[in-house]
């Protein structure tokens, strides 16, 4: 946030697009893949791993200066995203199966150099997303020729309004060695619109008026996002930075989806989350020799999940994350950057409303690689 040299000012502090000079682009991916061992509920004995996946949100950056004042760019990236697969007919099917969440933010932004110490940006967000909800039941025996299913799937597949959002930032920068920089991103609104089904269920009553498919709305209010950070070039070839990160996932106190037909035994859905504002500190330095850079970092990222209202869909606690970096200048045009971030945490839920008491542990590795061009 203090630094915000290129084109990903977009998203980290849009007031650093007043540093490029030129048009400058920067696009790239980051392989997340997340692995949870759930053990429990009670006793603590049966462990079930989550189904191997790999997501790879995105990044798009573009920015042109106009003159020595205005810059403007667009940035494409996925802020919120990611999910959870569970194997079939795991302990915990009647809680989560399979979970995704996919946001799109396309974020046209402008930047305003004050004078030689100060900038500001601006940027206005169109969202577009998606949702895909499995979970899976056991239907009992409803009559001596009905026989029971077992590991009934329910499925739940949303598309979200267009929702509106927008950001800004400041920086500001004394002399050579500090550079001072906020942003904000506000919360959005999704209303989500979709269908609810129920594969290769028997097509006839009882089980279509007690498991009616049909459509169903849900809203979900992304957190607003605000961070403060600053930049020390300690040295000619060192650079250190510190952020701090405060992000309102109180705006998540339920999941609720409200279906367009209900039965005795299919109610709307009410899913209690209650999550709460988090807090992050982020740490990191890069050493520069010629063309080369070397960066590492640590990360502390306090979860919003109340152990009470954990679930097995997205699973959590305070994380101590740590980073490698490596950036390599090919040409005064192009560089390339790569990335690996390392997460672990374990928790152990004692005190679930759900009920879903047991122990959680996740190991997640991260890959982002990026490439840049300037001219």
């Amino acid at each position: 946030v203090g630094m915000a040299l290129d084109a990903s000012s977009i998203y980290y502090n849009p007031a650093g697009l007043t540093n490029i000079k030129g048009f400058n682009l920067v696009f790239g991916t980051t392989l997340i893949m997340p692995t949870v061992d759930f053990t429990g509920p009670n006793p603590l004995t049966t462990k079930t791993t989550t189904v191997a996946r790999t997501f790879t949100p995105i990044n798009f950056y573009g920015a042109y200066t106009l003159d020595d004042s205005w810059t403007v760019g667009i940035g494409v990236f996925n802020p919120f995203g990611l999910g959870s697969e569970w194997p079939d007919g795991w302990i915990g099917k009647s809680l989560a199966g399979k979970t995704e969440l996919r946001t799109f933010y396309f974020n046209p932004t402008v930047a305003y150099k004050v004078n030689e110490y100060f900038s500001v940006g601006v940027g206005f967000s169109y969202v577009i997303s998606s949702v895909s909800y499995v979970l899976a039941t056991d239907i009992p025996q409803l009559a001596a020729s009905l026989p029971a299913i077992p590991n009934q799937k329910i499925n739940l597949e949303g598309t979200g309004d267009p929702g509106f959002t927008y950001n800004f930032g400041f920086q500001f920068k004394p002399n050579d060695v500090f550079s001072f920089g906020f942003s904000y991103r506000h919360s959005v609104e999704l209303n989500f619109s979709g269908d609810l089904t129920f594969p290769n269920l028997p097509a006839s009553p009882p089980y279509t008026t007690l498991f009616p498919s049909g459509k169903g709305k849900a809203q979900l209010i992304m957190p607003y996002d605000m961070r403060m950070g600053v930049s020390v070039n300690a040295t000619k070839n060192l650079t250190i930075n510190a952020d701090l990160m405060f992000v309102g996932w109180e705006s998540y106190k339920n999941f609720v989806v409200d279906f367009e037909k209900n039965s005795s035994v299919w109610p709307d859905l009410l899913i209690p989350k209650q999550w709460e504002s988090s807090f992050g500190l982020k740490l990191g330095g890069e050493y520069r020799i010629k063309d080369l850079a070397l960066r590492a970092g640590y990360v502390y990222d306090g979860s919003p999940i109340p152990s009470k209202y954990m679930d097995p869909s997205l699973p959590g606690a305070n994380r101590n994350e740590f980073t490698l970096g490596v950036g390599y200048q090919f040409t005064p045009n192009i560089r390339a950057d790569a990335a690996y971030q390392f997460i672990a945490f374990s928790n152990t839920i004692s005190d679930s409303k759900i009920p879903f008491n047991g122990k959680y542990e996740n190991s997640t590795n991260l890959f982002g690689f990026n490439l840049g061009f300037n001219f």
